[in-house]
């Protein structure tokens, strides 16, 4: 019987590529299934865990952490996630964003309380970017605002950054309108740079014109109409906030650009104050004291605002021998000229001409007290007929605006002319001739005392006796005119007999004046 031949292995080989082709089938399936795998670099993993902690967008899960681990340098933590397939492409934009949910208070907000049942969680931003990235680095806050939101983003530049932070609110006319969304400072560490964005449709109220102010402190002013206290909700005022606004005479200005810069005042009345086109510096060399004056003080015409002190120095006169106090002032020439009436040319004088002009007419500069409470000072210009006469120099630059003392430096000029007038006084002579004064005074005072002395032994008793006297002779006077008196009544009985005579004399003188012949013939008989 015929054997049959074996069949050779190399005849009949095993197909090695069947395995290979079913684990890529099985890996294609659970990344279709999956989704692509990510990297998140993180400064901690508090709140993470392999199999558990989800990635979620909006409240919908998209990912499910799978692996935790440290960096190579032990400085970070690396997260592993698997994204769902429905996660869309998005999430894997170059600027998508990742931040850990934690319970958090920032900016006055409480964010991720659910988290304190259900546990953390990763969540996610999608970006815009077409570029396309596996590794991130995680965020350590939140984002204040997401990519969804609509509004637009702004930058502030401010000298100091105060009571901001990340999450402060933005307030426009009192109403939320925004956050600050950023906070950094440039390398040449100048200035602080804060990002906002603000919500629409307020965003559309920012124009060119716009300005933006600290609400965050208190705005306390004293002046002539009294003590003024402005701020904004005790939120700001507490958390700190910014809130803007543009002045009504601007409101015709165009819609700012998104990212555009604007400057961050400290309070509303330096941000809505008018700003000036023309601008040219001056100096002015005091030789009384500048203190209570400050950087910022103003300079003032007349009780309007024609622009502000920019430095103060001292400069020493060799010549001299003394210190002069030197303020470097920013004038708004435009504001020291009558305003344009409708269809009257004007004859454009340059500004630091028409400044020449009135120097030679007496124009000057002058330190006076804003405010008696507070000592502050500040610049007054005004026209000074009987000031010694000076020029501009416009060869120097800057060029300088002659003073005059003022406040309490011509007060203290004249109390200084008081002092030296008194002092020519010769008071030591006439203290001594005062001396001599009262001393003669003192010698006529005795000398009265003796005569009063001597009035009271020798004279007070010889007019006591000439009264006693008089008093008996009156009394004598009075007992003779008494009523009962022996001479009152041979008084009477005289004076009845001298009017009996009497008015035989009057008989007389009747009969006579009938009959004068009387005279000669004698008195007639009855029977005539």
């Amino acid at each position: 019987m015929a054997e049959t031949p074996r069949a050779h292995p190399e005849e009949h080989p095993v197909p090695d590529a069947v395995p290979l082709l079913i684990g890529g089938w099985i890996a294609a399936k659970a990344m279709w299934e999956h989704g692509p795998a990510i990297t998140i670099e993180f400064k901690t993993a508090e709140g993470i865990e392999a199999n558990k902690t989800r990635i979620r967008h909006k409240a919908v899960d998209i990912g499910t952490v799978t692996h935790v681990k440290l960096s190579d340098d032990n400085k970070a933590v690396i997260v592993t996630a698997q994204l769902d397939r429905d996660a869309g492409r998005s999430f894997l934009a170059e600027d998508t964003r990742f931040w850990v949910v934690r319970p958090r208070i920032a900016g006055g907000q409480i964010s991720g309380l659910g988290t304190l049942l259900a546990g953390s969680y990763i969540g996610a931003d999608p970006g815009q970017s077409a570029s396309e990235r596996r590794e991130f680095t995680g965020l350590e806050t939140p984002p204040p605002i997401t990519s969804d939101v609509p509004g637009r983003r702004f930058m502030l530049r401010a000298d100091e950054l105060g009571a901001l932070d990340n999450n402060s609110p933005v307030y426009y006319r009192g109403v939320l309108a925004g956050r600050v969304i950023s906070i950094e400072v440039p390398p040449d560490g100048k200035r602080v740079m804060v990002g906002i964005f603000v919500h629409a449709p307020y965003d559309k109220l920012v124009s060119t014109d716009t300005r933006f102010w600290n609400a965050s402190g208190v705005d306390l002013t004293i002046d002539a109409n009294g003590l003024k206290l402005q701020t904004t909700s005790l939120v700001p005022l507490l958390l700190g906030g910014i809130a803007f606004a543009t002045p009504p005479e601007l409101d015709g200005a165009p819609r700012a650009d998104e990212n555009a810069t604007f400057s961050l005042w400290g309070g509303k009345a330096d941000a809505m104050r008018p700003r000036e086109t023309t601008i040219e510096t001056f100096v002015i060399r005091f030789t009384q004291s500048v203190r209570g004056l400050t950087v910022g003080a103003p300079v003032d015409f007349r009780g309007i605002n024609a622009g502000e002190v920019r430095a103060i120095y001292l400069e020493f006169d060799p010549k001299q021998v003394r210190f002069l106090q030197v303020v470097e002032v920013a004038l708004y020439p435009d504001r020291l000229r009558s305003r344009q009436r409708a269809g009257a040319p004007r004859a454009e004088t340059p500004p630091v001409q028409r400044i020449q002009r009135f120097v030679e007419r007496g124009f000057r500069a002058q330190l006076r007290n804003a405010n008696l409470l507070t000592g502050q000072m500040y610049v007054a210009l005004d026209f000074f007929p009987k000031a010694p006469k000076a020029k501009l120099d416009l060869a120097k630059t800057p060029p300088e605006i002659p003073s005059v003392p003022g406040g309490l430096g011509e007060l203290q000029e004249s109390i200084t002319n008081i002092v030296t007038r008194l002092e020519k006084v010769p008071f030591d002579a006439i203290a001594q001739d005062l001396r001599k004064a009262l001393a003669s005074l003192d010698a006529t005072l005795k000398q009265a005392e003796a005569v009063m002395a001597k009035v009271d032994s020798e004279v007070a008793p010889e007019l006591r006796a000439t009264l006693e006297q008089a008093r008996k002779t009156l009394r004598s006077a009075e007992g003779a005119l008494a009523g009962d008196s022996p001479l009152q009544g041979d008084l009477r009985g005289t004076l009845i007999e001298v009017t009996k005579a009497a008015e035989s004399v009057r008989a007389l003188t009747d009969y006579l004046e009938r009959h004068p012949e009387s005279l000669i013939r004698g008195r007639r008989g009855a029977t005539q």
